[in-house]
């Protein structure tokens, strides 16, 4: 699994290191994404579903912290 930490980061940095990451990845992997942009959370999903990678998980961590797992 790939772990992607973009703490304290502003969108769309979180989204463009997903970008990243996804295509590197080869199908099947897991990419871990831990983000603080409360903007991010509708982006990533938007662009999961547009893409059509599957969301495997998506937690609020703390006040402030979600972590997104996502299957390529």
């Amino acid at each position: 699994m790939k772990k992607i930490d973009t703490t304290g980061k502003d969108c769309p940095i979180p989204l463009f290191e997903l970008q990243k990451a996804i295509a590197k990845s080869m199908t099947g992997e897991c990419i871990e994404l831990t983000f603080t942009c409360p903007e991010a959370i509708q982006n990533i999903a938007n662009y999961c579903t547009q893409n059509n990678y599957k969301i495997d998980e998506f937690v609020k961590k703390n006040q402030d912290t979600w972590v997104v797992k996502i299957n390529v």
